[in-house]
């Protein structure tokens, strides 16, 4: 996922040197119990990485990685002693109406098409051979 800082986009790009961060979310997808075609998500990490800054290239600077699996492990050890935590345990996570999924709408060797949970939206997806930009 690519981001732009907001006031970038109300200039012409000629006129504002350009920023860029690049995130990279790693997630973990399931099956969920009472419906063929829900799919789970769990975020498990992301990865900020610094492209350009103010038209400076800033890519060989580190990238900034946070893992979110450690509060799941937490939640998980304290759900029976906190009312209200057991909707979160990860015992939960496969039932139809648990948060975080989608439903595929369509699917073939080239596109997949996803309607997200309520507020998102549907997305197309086309298969490529390369997604180097």
């Amino acid at each position: 996922i690519d981001f732009i800082p907001r006031a970038q986009t109300f200039f012409p790009s000629s006129s504002v040197p350009s920023s860029l961060l690049r995130a990279e979310v790693t997630t973990r997808a399931s099956s969920r119990k009472g419906s063929a075609n829900r799919v789970g998500l769990v975020f498990e990490g992301v990865k900020l990485q610094p492209i350009e800054f103010l038209g400076q290239k800033v890519d060989n600077l580190p990238p900034l990685s946070v893992d979110l699996t450690w509060q799941q492990d937490l939640i998980d050890q304290i759900a029976s002693f906190v009312p209200g935590l057991e909707n979160f345990s990860s015992e939960g996570k496969d039932d139809v109406d648990a948060p975080g999924y989608f439903d595929v709408e369509y699917l073939d060797d080239e596109l997949l098409i996803i309607c997200q949970q309520a507020p998102g939206g549907r997305f197309a997806l086309v298969k490529v051979d390369n997604c180097d930009p």
